[in-house]
């Protein structure tokens, strides 16, 4: 059995039968964060969007969490809060181990980009990302994706935040995921 639940923005939950793993967790109330946007454009803050009435039962029965960077976006107060009441396991890259350790996360796997690791009976392994082009990719910040291989379901493939490089290329080929869940807006900021 595989289901996939989209909560909202980038927060998946990613079901089978025995592992219940949410991705890139945003559960704050509607409004709660700051705006990205400065002068273009109306200003909302996010989340914009309620959580979805049934996400607060899929919630519940989160046994893992995947984080793929630590922008808000990606990882709120609201989420760092449940993930530690709950002491949820939470995989990430090993460039955020360490500032989300600081933050009570509770980390069981660190992973370095393209190597494969162990991962609740099957595997996964870090896919390079890069968040933008030239000069804004830097200050951006290190992002990863994800290829996920778990027994008797569809391989995943998580991009993350990122522009199409090679590496992108390179999964998507090489692997074949039978699910793709890619980035697939157009993100700009105000300068």
């Amino acid at each position: 059995m595989l289901k996939i639940h989209h909560i909202r923005n980038v927060t998946l939950v990613i079901e089978t039968t025995s592992q219940v793993i949410l991705v890139d967790p945003m559960l704050g109330d509607k409004g709660t964060n700051a705006t990205t946007f400065f002068s273009r454009a109306k200003m909302q803050r996010n989340p914009m969007v309620t959580l979805p009435e049934v996400s607060r039962y899929i919630l519940q029965k989160v046994t893992h969490c995947l984080i793929t960077h630590r922008h808000p976006d990606h990882l709120d107060t609201a989420a760092i809060t449940f993930l530690k009441e709950k002491e949820i396991p939470v995989t990430c890259s090993c460039k955020d181990e360490k500032i989300l350790k600081k933050k009570g996360l509770h980390i069981v796997n660190a992973l370095s980009y393209k190597k494969k690791t162990s991962f609740l009976g099957g595997t996964i392994e870090g896919i390079p990302a890069k968040h933008g082009y030239g000069s804004i990719a830097e200050p951006m910040g290190n992002v990863m994706g994800f290829y996920i291989e778990l027994p008797n379901v569809p391989s995943i493939y998580i991009s993350s935040d990122t522009i199409y490089i090679d590496a992108v290329d390179e999964a998507l080929k090489k692997y074949q995921p039978e699910i793709a869940v890619v980035a697939a807006g157009s993100a700009q900021f105000d300068t």
